[in-house]
């Protein structure tokens, strides 16, 4: 399997363990993911948390949203914003303070003058434009580059060098880690919001991608950086939308915050070009930003670094591409591997992530960073606070997302499944297998390898649950999980899918190979039937559905995956189980 692949969702599974989302946060994401979002409690469960209370209050209250009068409770910000705002500005806010433990003054007060500077203008784009939802772009913003955070935790001082000289240099960040990594940060990001279960509109936003457009591109441009500089046309998914916004968003915090005065042309293009904002429009947008950027770090508690002028960072920008344009420079931007001075970095960070790799062959610990509940003035403080460890699984708080047992409900010899049996029995698609898949989608596109689905479920779970009980059919649910935890493919990920069965993403696992691995599950779960019940082998058999996409293109859609998947699922089942059926997706 490709090493990039074997690292990413190394990281992502060890960050799943130790930076778990606080207990609030959790209790959040229960609350609004019921059909009727009860308000009240979900009032009270935030109110918990004075200081995240007063963190949302004072952002509510700030410039950012405009409101034509102050809210003092949290009961009045829901009846002006409602529950989905609310909800993400708490997800957003609400960050495992072990993240920012031990990272260097400067450096963080860099990473949050960017971060708030790509959310507030993604919001604004949103706002101004009428594209796509505000609420979800200033979240996806605020939270798109955690993975850089992870990596500097992992990784050491050799990616915090890396970052550093990125910084002075001018230099693109994400094409170092790609070249270095064979991944860049935003898709690990992506991985981590999938583990603690976040809404999939935002791991989507997290994880789109522009298009490669070399013909659009100033002369003199490198690949790395094209590759995440077109947006495309307005979509239909409204992940598109705000994604291409993000992006833009993106564009804005290298001028701004990076102090990277080449990014302006490219921004001028992007601007016009997909959105239809003049440059008089820009520089409007420009000039509104610097003070909600103030208000909302001074709503967070944040220290930001040295101060700027945005406006003059514009005006400088457009003096320095005039002062090109007129040498023919044709060098504006750049990336990391242009620079000699960053070849030692990078050579670095890939022998620590190799050196990383060779560790993580040893179990994940079980320890995991309490950080219940959070505060944005623990987040913010330099250096952080210490960690407290808990157990894998703290009470209140939920445990890591992969291979999670299903549920069986009701009661007596009576098996209620919750979805119908039919082909199309996915229209309501679990969103937690949604979200991760649509990470791995993101990994192997960037590491440029195939993305298998194997779904596989008992196959005649109501007459297993007649004739051997509840208690037999748990057993039998147990050992499909055991079996499916041992495929032999590296780091497969497992989920609950349905009531009887499991869906396992297989990252660099193309269709040939996942229907050797389906077969190979058939046998091994026929040979774990107790021979006490060879007798009752029909009513033990498997049925296994695969769906796989060679080489996942630009923001492929994660639910095509599934859809085909259990089309596959349920014509194995119509055949009585014991068969693998599959498609490859083009």
């Amino acid at each position: 399997m490709n090493t990039s692949i074997h690292l990413i969702d190394g990281l992502a599974r060890r960050a799943s363990h130790l930076y778990t989302l606080p207990n609030v946060a959790v209790r959040v994401l229960e609350l609004t993911n019921q059909p009727q979002v009860d308000s009240v409690a979900l009032r009270e469960c935030i109110e918990k948390d004075p200081a995240l209370t007063t963190k949302v209050l004072r952002v509510v209250n700030s410039s950012l949203f405009g409101l034509r009068r102050p809210v003092s409770n949290l009961g009045q910000a829901l009846a002006l914003l409602g529950t989905k705002p609310l909800k993400l500005l708490v997800l957003g806010f609400s960050l495992p303070t072990g993240l920012f433990s031990g990272v260097e003054a400067s450096t963080l007060q860099w990473y949050w003058r960017r971060t708030l500077t790509k959310a507030v203008a993604a919001r604004e784009i949103c706002e101004t434009l009428g594209r796509g939802s505000a609420d979800e772009a200033f979240v996806a913003a605020l939270l798109q580059d955690l993975g850089m955070l992870l990596l500097i935790q992992e990784l050491g001082a050799p990616y915090a060098d890396l970052v550093d000289k990125a910084r002075q240099h001018r230099c693109d960040l994400l094409a170092l880690e790609a070249a270095s990594l064979g991944f860049d940060h935003t898709t690990l990001t992506a991985l981590l919001l999938a583990d603690w279960g976040l809404p999939k509109a935002i791991i989507d936003t997290v994880a789109w991608e522009p298009d490669a457009n070399a013909d659009a591109a100033p002369p003199g441009a490198q690949r790395s950086d094209l590759e995440r500089a077109s947006v495309p046309p307005e979509g239909e998914h409204g992940h598109d939308r705000v994604g291409g916004v993000v992006h833009l968003a993106e564009w804005i915090a290298r001028l701004l915050a990076d102090g990277r005065a080449d990014a302006l042309d490219r921004l001028l293009e992007i601007g016009e070009r997909d959105f239809g904002l003049k440059p008089q429009g820009l520089h409007a947008l420009v000039a509104s930003l610097q003070d909600k950027v103030a208000a909302l770090a001074e709503g967070l508690s944040l220290e930001l670094s040295e101060s700027f002028d945005y406006r003059e960072l514009m005006a400088a920008a457009h003096v320095r591409l005039a002062e090109a344009a007129a040498d023919a420079a044709g060098e504006l931007l750049r990336v990391g591997a242009a620079s000699p001075g960053l070849a030692g970095e990078m050579q670095s960070v890939s022998e620590a992530a190799a050196r990383w790799a060779h560790r993580s062959t040893r179990p994940v610990p079980t320890e995991a960073v309490n950080d219940s509940p959070p505060s944005c003035g623990a987040i913010a403080a330099l250096p952080a606070r210490e960690r407290e460890t808990v157990g894998p699984n703290p009470i209140g708080r939920s445990a890591p997302r992969r291979c999670a047992a299903p549920t069986v409900r009701g009661g007596g010899s009576s098996l209620q499944p919750q979805d119908h049996r039919g082909p199309n029995r996915s229209a309501e698609i679990d969103g937690g297998l949604l979200g991760h898949l649509t990470a791995a989608v993101s990994v192997c596109r960037q590491s440029r390898c195939p993305l298998s689905l194997l779904l596989v479920e008992l196959s005649h779970s109501d007459a297993l649950v007649l004739n051997r009980g509840l208690e037999g059919f748990r057993r039998f649910r147990s050992e499909l999980e055991t079996a499916c935890r041992r495929l032999d493919h590296g780091p497969a990920t497992c989920l609950a899918h349905g009531e009887a069965g499991f869906a396992v993403i297989l990252k660099g696992c193309d269709r040939q190979l996942a229907v050797r691995l389906g077969n190979a599950l058939i046998e091994k779960f026929a040979r774990a039937v107790p021979p006490a019940d060879i007798d009752q082998r029909a009513l033990t058999t498997i049925s296994v559905g695969i769906a796989a996409v060679s080489l996942p293109p630009r923001n492929f859609p994660a639910q095509d995956l599934i859809q085909a998947a259990s089309r596959c699922l349920y014509g194995s089942r119509s055949c009585g189980g014991g068969v693998v059926k599959s498609i490859e997706i083009y």
